[in-house]
Parts: C-alpha cells; structure tokens; sequence
C-alpha cells in the first residue's frame, strides 16, 4: 500500500493584526491581495486552519465524472495517483500465482560425531567437527583415533522466498473519478496575520487542497469538504506465504588420512530429515573430511492474493 508518507509543512510566525482574509481560509492568499506581502499578513499560498496531529497532507485532489478527463498535475505535485471516490469501485483483479523458491543460502553441516559403535552410535561421541563457515573442502581438524560409525548434523534449513506471478490486467469501474497529485510538498512562504491560521502551499486550478487520514474519518474543524477515496493502487496485490519443501543437502565423506585421499564411508544429509549416520571399519581412524558443494531444492509457495480496498479519507478546503 502507498504510504500517505508527504508532511503537511506548515508555517506561522507571531503577526500584528488580524487576517482580513480569516473568514474565507480558501481565498485567502496574501500576497497581490489588499493586505499584500507587506500588510498584516505575508502568505504567498493559503492560509488555511492547521491540521490536527494524526492527520497528514496528500497534495491536492480532483474528483470528477468516471468519462472526465482530469486535470494535469501541476509541476510542484508532479505525480499523479488515480482512484474512485466516494463509493467502492468494483474491482476485477489479474490471477495471482507463485514462482518456485529461490534466494536461499545452503549451508554446510556443522556438527559431526566419531561414535565407538555402529550407527546409530551411542553417547558419548568424540567431536569430529569442521570449522565455522566451512566450504566443504578437505578439512583435517579434530582428528579421532578410533571409531565405528560417523554422524552428521542435518545441514540448515534454507530461507528461501517466491516471487509472485501475476498474469492479466485489472479491470476497475465506478462512478466518481478521483486523481490524488502527489510530490515534494510546495511550501508557502510567510505568515498569515491571524495567528490561528497557518500558510500552506497554494491551490491549483482544479484540484482541492486537502488533509488526509487512513480509513473514514470525521473531518476536523476548519476542512469540512469531504472526499472517501480508493486509490488503484491498493484494489488488488499479491503476494506469496513461506515455501513448503525446499531443502539443503550434502554429501559428507570421512577418510583414514589427513589428506582426503583414504575415503572410509559417505552419508548423504539433508535440512529437515534426521542426521545421517555412516558405519565404518571397526576401530578407524578419522583423518580428514570433505563435502559436495550443497544442492539447493526448490520448494512451492501458496499464493495471497490483496484486495484491500480501504478507504482514505480526505478533508478538503471549501
């Protein structure tokens, strides 16, 4: 979902006398005006009543007929959202669908035992584990003197994601246009004679300067136009829940020397599947080990799709 993330900047500075322009917020642009930058008030844009602390600027709103072309969003909020207003439009949304996991790392297993006995080896086993970040080539640490049986650790179990796929186009109709400009915020320069006022950025032909709030809000005082707005962007989504069957797996092999070269047994293991155990020679000695580079399965995602389709509520100047 978009987020309503433009700060309404506001400004206002102690001034001598009262606004001439208080009883018509909307009008009241200072500047070429009677009171003019150097009269009682200073503001080049609107003085408008401040907006309450939970709410947050849009930048400026046209709602108009489903047929009717909008207006241009003017240089200052150059980026235009569109939507329906005032009623929710009935919304048909492309398929959404999964691609098979990826973006995981494999990684090796860390622990391995020396067992006294055959698999699956009793307690008590000597460590014969390889160093931290291991890559699986020939690696003679923790050497054991004698041993039946290896086990090794399950390897971790990926983190992997899928992207989600979605096919076709949305189809979305209602009766009331809207189109929401959004950008840097133009912030107004000077004050507004009345105190209680602030100056806000200036109105655009056509567009409505508004305030804003998530969901269907009562408007406070001072904003008394109001606009429900469903913005396309958020009518539908989709996205993709945690895979289900990928895997990690490797292929460990313990040898006699210290140098991979005497290979006493092999055990396959893989993340989410009981450690692995190899039986070997009775009394053996653990040299060295190695590993295959681990293989990465692929797992399925189920998708989900998102049909929000919340409101947001815009309190606008008369």
């Amino acid at each position: 979902m978009r987020s309503l993330s433009v700060l309404f900047v506001l400004a206002c500075a102690s001034c001598g006398n009262p606004d001439p322009c208080v009883k018509n917020a909307a009008s009241c642009q200072d500047a070429g005006k009677d009171s003019g930058p150097t009269g009682p008030g200073s503001c080049t844009g609107v003085c408008a009543p401040p907006a309450p602390g939970n709410w947050v600027a849009t930048s400026l709103l046209w709602v108009g007929p489903a047929n009717a072309t909008p207006p241009t969003c003017p240089v200052v909020m150059p980026a235009p959202f569109p939507g329906f207003a005032d009623s929710p439009p009935t919304v048909q949304c492309p398929t959404c669908a999964c691609a098979p996991s990826g973006g995981a790392q494999c990684l090796l297993p860390g622990q391995m035992s020396a067992n006294p006995d055959a698999c699956p080896g009793s307690p008590g086993p000597q460590q014969f584990n390889p160093p931290q970040g291991w890559d699986g080539t020939c690696n003679a640490t923790n050497p054991v003197s004698s041993a039946d049986s290896l086990t090794v650790a399950s390897p971790p179990g990926p983190l992997g994601y899928c992207e989600p796929v979605v096919a076709g186009t949305m189809k979305i109709t209602g009766p009331t246009s809207a189109l929401e400009c959004e950008g840097m915020p133009h912030v107004a320069p000077g004050t507004c004679g009345d105190q209680s006022m602030v100056c806000a950025f200036p109105t655009s032909a056509g567009f409505l300067t508004c305030i804003v709030d998530l969901g269907d809000q009562l408007c406070p005082d001072g904003w008394p136009t109001k606009h429900l707005v469903f913005p396309n962007a958020q009518a539908c989504g989709c996205q993709c829940k945690s895979p289900v069957g990928e895997s990690c797996s490797a292929t460990i092999t313990v040898y006699k020397d210290g140098a991979c070269s005497q290979p006493l047994g092999s055990v396959m293991v893989s993340s989410g599947q009981p450690k692995g155990c190899v039986d070997v020679a009775a009394g053996s000695a653990f040299g060295s080990k190695s590993s295959t580079p681990p293989i990465y399965k692929a797992g399925t995602c189920t998708p989900a799709p998102l049909t929000e389709g919340s409101p947001v509520t815009f309190c606008c100047l008369p």
